[in-house]
């Protein structure tokens, strides 16, 4: 091959393969999808979240059944057909159903765009980013200094429910209803409220459609 053939090969690797071997780096690693809840995508990230919660749970469940000390291989051991590792799934799995409803209903009331784990993480970044530079200008932060993804995860989720909870109450409470006019206190009132929405988040756990991505779902381990 001639000496200016090479040259012009070179010349359009640099301008085409190296543009996009420096897109791909961009874009960071892909994460694989565990399973769909009402058609919400639920990345490996958050379930392993959730899975590691479980953890403690799963544990004591399997001592006070079958007296199941932890040991190397207490998660993928059989007990009497319970095997801990699947036991701790599926507990994650309905927990992250009765997160996914709420937020669900949270973007159906317009309260929320984007549900990706992949947006919560840029979100957490941003935050901590944000206390760190307070912090260094001597300005005033509430809350911890810097948040664990748990508890930032935590601290979102539990603002979004009290405003689901309010648009929830607009929309069920008759207009113009009183303390007086109900015959119910405040706290009754409340009582009553947070009864109804139970209710509702219950229903809505229950007629989840769940789909399973089999080979990434049973992959996963604790943590």
């Amino acid at each position: 091959m001639k000496p200016i053939v090479i040259l012009f090969l070179l010349s359009i690797f640099a301008t085409t393969g190296c543009t996009e071997w420096q897109k791909s780096s961009l874009a960071g690693p892909s994460y694989a999808t565990v399973a769909y809840i009402n058609d919400v995508a639920i990345d490996e990230r958050e379930f392993q979240l959730f899975l590691n919660d479980v953890k403690a749970q799963t544990a004591g469940y399997f001592k006070k059944t079958y007296n199941a000390d932890d040991s190397d291989s207490f998660w993928t051991k059989s007990f009497q057909g319970e095997v801990p590792i699947e036991k701790a799934k599926q507990l994650a799995l309905e927990r992250l159903k009765e997160v996914k409803v709420q937020q669900l209903l949270a973007q159906q009331y317009d309260l929320v765009n984007d549900l990706s784990y992949t947006t919560f993480l840029a979100n957490w970044s941003q935050e901590n980013q944000r206390r760190e530079k307070a912090i260094k200008n001597n300005q005033v932060i509430y809350g911890p200094r810097q948040y664990e993804e748990r508890g930032y995860y935590t601290y979102l989720f539990s603002n979004l429910v009290l405003k689901v909870k309010a648009v929830f109450k607009e929309k069920t409470v008759p207009k113009g209803g009183d303390c007086a006019s109900s015959g119910l206190t405040e706290d009754q009132q409340q009582r009553a409220l947070d009864a109804s929405y139970a209710e509702q988040v219950k229903q809505l756990v229950e007629a989840a459609q769940v789909r399973i991505v089999d080979h990434v779902f049973h992959a996963m381990k604790v943590q």
